[in-house]
């Protein structure tokens, strides 16, 4: 094997090893788990008297500032027949639990005169299968 042959062996080995080197703490960090998501399902009462058409109103009017929620990644709005609120899918615990704290409370409680139930599930997976429907996407 000539010397520039042998060189070149050598240099690909510690380049090769470099790259491995550089890829460890990468790999590492890819492999420890990290916080998952957190859902979050809320219900309100329906407050007496308000009808579907004012509750939906004043789910548009809301969303712009929906869109400014630190670490909120995707809201749906609900409307049941006894209760409104909604499936929240926030980027970890802690912004949820920021969100929700207790000026949200007494927010709700303000202006509603109602108590919110609010349920934390940890998401270790998302299925995505389809697009959200146009009727039900937010306008900007």
């Amino acid at each position: 094997m000539s010397r520039a042959t042998k060189e070149h062996a050598m240099i690909f080995r510690l380049s090769s090893a470099a790259l491995i080197a550089a890829a460890l703490p990468a790999a590492a960090a890819a492999q420890t788990p990290a916080e998952p998501p957190v859902t979050v399902v809320v219900s309100i009462p329906l407050p007496p008297g308000a009808s579907r058409p004012r509750i939906e109103a004043a789910i548009r009017k809301a969303v712009p500032d929906y869109r400014k929620v630190p670490g909120l990644l995707r809201k749906y709005f609900t409307i049941g027949s006894s209760d409104f609120g909604g499936v929240y899918l926030f980027t970890t615990r802690a912004a949820a639990q920021s969100w929700f704290g207790e000026a949200w409370k007494a927010r709700i409680a303000a202006t509603y005169h109602a108590t919110a139930t609010i349920t934390y599930y940890d998401v270790p997976v998302v299925l995505d299968n389809a697009p959200v429907p146009a009727a039900a996407q937010a306008q900007p």
